[in-house]
């Protein structure tokens, strides 16, 4: 009898954003109306993220949205906590992600990480690798 062979498919996901956690007790609109009058920003409220963790057990994640057309840089603040769980298990520590996609450069995150630890609401920030995290791959569908 032959043997045959198996041929396992590695996926290894391109995160082309960079991703900020934000550890804050506030409500999400009140996180979101003091990052944009600190950050010039103005995110608004946009469909909740979905996750599906077991036939018909949905989480939903609240997302705020803002597009900067002059730098072609988009913006998404991600609730981590939902009454029935985390969306990145692993930093159950984190409230928010500040999930940032376009051309950005380390010192415009820095500069934006000092700007947004200045907002009084806001305990911590700092950035995070999407690549070191467990379940990083739910963070992609946005």
């Amino acid at each position: 009898m032959k043997k045959t062979q198996t041929h396992k498919l590695k996926y290894h996901p391109e995160f082309e954003f960079a991703l900020l956690g934000i550890s804050s007790h506030e409500n999400d609109y009140h996180l979101s109306w003091s990052l944009n009058q600190a950050l010039g920003l103005s995110l608004t409220r946009w469909d909740d993220l979905t996750i599906t963790t077991a036939p018909e057990q949905n989480m939903d994640f609240s997302v705020y949205r803002y597009e900067d057309a002059d730098s072609m840089i988009m913006y998404h603040l991600i609730s981590n906590v939902s009454p029935d769980g985390f969306l990145v298990p692993e930093l159950k520590n984190m409230d928010f992600f500040l999930q940032i996609s376009g051309e950005n450069s380390e010192p415009f995150l820095r500069a934006l990480i000092e700007k947004i630890k200045r907002i009084q609401i806001i305990s911590a920030c700092f950035s995070l690798d999407p690549r070191s995290l467990k379940s990083s791959g739910r963070l992609l569908f946005l």
